[in-house]
């Protein structure tokens, strides 16, 4: 009788232990149905902004990516949408949606093709596209770091080796001063956590390898990297306004009574997110000292898409469908519409104690017809926060066109301006003209 009372007690704490994980870190699900998408109200200083990277949108670039392209016999990003020769035409598109901002990424490889060798050309095209938008009044942030840099910095070990990050630095303490009177938002890196588990673990992103213990050393890398340059560049100027945008992906356990699959979300959670707030926080990651991170930030950028149901036997690829609650509306990209997350991930971020700009959201969505409803659900859900008192600044729409998507080529579309690649013409996209109204009505 003795084991069946250990076998009794066991399956009692176990269930105990389920429904307090199910309190404690309940999963929200809002019913839309009920809710009027058309009410937003946005204070009057909020942002309006869409987003672009360099490799995704300008064209016949060589760099890590283009190499990793050859390498692996990917799609080529090509002339992409071809915006070094047509960033004018482009800028016009930005005017006609209405947008306060601008976030786009100067491309390093096109600033310092070679080591040592600066590209006084390709600066001056960079700062007439700031002079440009600046004359249109809208405000540009710089990322100086989106996925993508030289292949010299690549071919020396890039970010996985510590000696090389001076090199980084240097580019950046560098380029600063050509545009830091113009332009007072700058972004350092882009997603130190996708940039470092796709490309050292989960192989779909350059340099293609498959190690965890790669993937943490790079993010590590990376977030030092951030933590240098900030201070060299508040340094430089102390009235810039510089951050990062970190990508929140909400891991939820796929079954939530599966005691594995809690234990495996919370280790996706830390490592993803967790990790980074704690550098930036408390200036320890991974159980070690990274204290030049510590509060080397003046804002937090948010890039937030969905949450990730979690097993331990989660995909090592997106190139399949990512399991779903029964209700969720499954995107394109294969994971699910999940605009209530935003609760928990500017949550997470509010423990940094700074001002949250969203520097991505949007939805891989070809015939637009998920598009208006995804953009009206997370800015239903922005504006909630708000009245909550979130210091939400504000909206970037990921993104402006249709572009290269890394590891998924074309196939993916993401723009509330639809791209022909055949002939380079930009169309509106009826969600584009959603997203001007919702502009134009915010500013009466």
């Amino acid at each position: 009788m003795d084991w069946q009372v250990t076998v009794a007690c066991a399956m009692i704490g176990y269930v105990i232990v389920i429904i307090l994980l199910r309190t404690l870190f309940p999963e929200k699900h809002l019913h839309w149905n009920d809710i009027n998408l058309e009410d937003l109200n946005f204070p009057a200083d909020f942002i309006w902004g869409v987003a672009t990277a360099s490799h995704q949108i300008e064209g016949n670039n060589y760099n890590n990516w283009t190499q990793f392209e050859q390498r692996e016999h990917k799609t080529p990003s090509g002339a992409a949408c071809d915006h070094w020769n047509l960033w004018q035409e482009d800028h016009n598109l930005l005017t006609e949606l209405g947008v306060d901002s601008y976030r786009f990424s100067i491309e390093w490889s096109r600033i310092e093709p070679n080591e040592g060798e600066w590209n006084e050309e390709a600066i001056e095209v960079y700062s007439k596209m700031i002079d440009s938008l600046i004359a249109r009044g809208i405000e540009p942030m710089i990322t100086l770091h989106h996925f993508s840099h030289p292949v010299w910095f690549e071919e020396k070990g890039g970010f996985y080796k510590t000696e090389n990050l001076p090199y980084f630095k240097a580019y950046c303490a560098r380029i600063f001063p050509y545009f830091s009177d113009k332009v007072a938002k700058w972004c350092t890196v882009n997603e130190p956590d996708v940039f470092s588990i796709m490309g050292y673990h989960m192989g779909m992103f350059p340099p293609g390898k498959r190690s965890p213990i790669k993937a943490i050393r790079v993010m590590k890398n990376v977030m030092i990297a951030h933590g240098e340059v900030y201070h060299e560049l508040k340094r430089q100027n102390p009235s810039s306004y510089i951050g990062l945008a970190k990508n929140v992906t909400i891991f939820d356990p796929y079954r939530r009574w599966n005691l594995l699959h809690w234990l495996t979300t919370f280790a996706l959670n830390y490592i993803w997110n967790g990790a980074i707030i704690s550098a930036l926080k408390r200036g320890r990651m991974f159980g070690s000292s990274v204290k030049i991170v510590k509060n080397s930030a003046d804002f937090i950028g948010l890039n937030y898409y969905t949450h990730v149901l979690t097993s331990p036997f989660l995909p090592q690829t997106t190139e399949i469908d990512l399991p779903s609650r029964e209700h969720e509306i499954v995107t394109e990209f294969g994971y699910p519409m999940y605009a209530e997350g935003l609760v928990r991930a500017t949550k997470w971020l509010g423990k940094l104690n700074l001002p949250i700009e969203i520097t991505e959201n949007g939805v891989a969505d070809g015939k637009d017809s998920l598009r208006p409803n995804h953009l009206k659900r997370h800015l239903w859900m922005i504006a909630e926060l708000i009245k909550q008192g979130v210091d939400i600044k504000s909206y970037y729409h990921w993104s402006l066109m249709d572009n290269f998507e890394w590891a998924e080529g074309y196939t993916m579309r993401f723009g509330l301006y639809h791209v022909d690649y055949e002939n380079q013409t930009r169309t509106l996209r009826e969600s584009g003209k959603i997203y001007q109204q919702i502009i134009k009505q915010s500013k009466l």
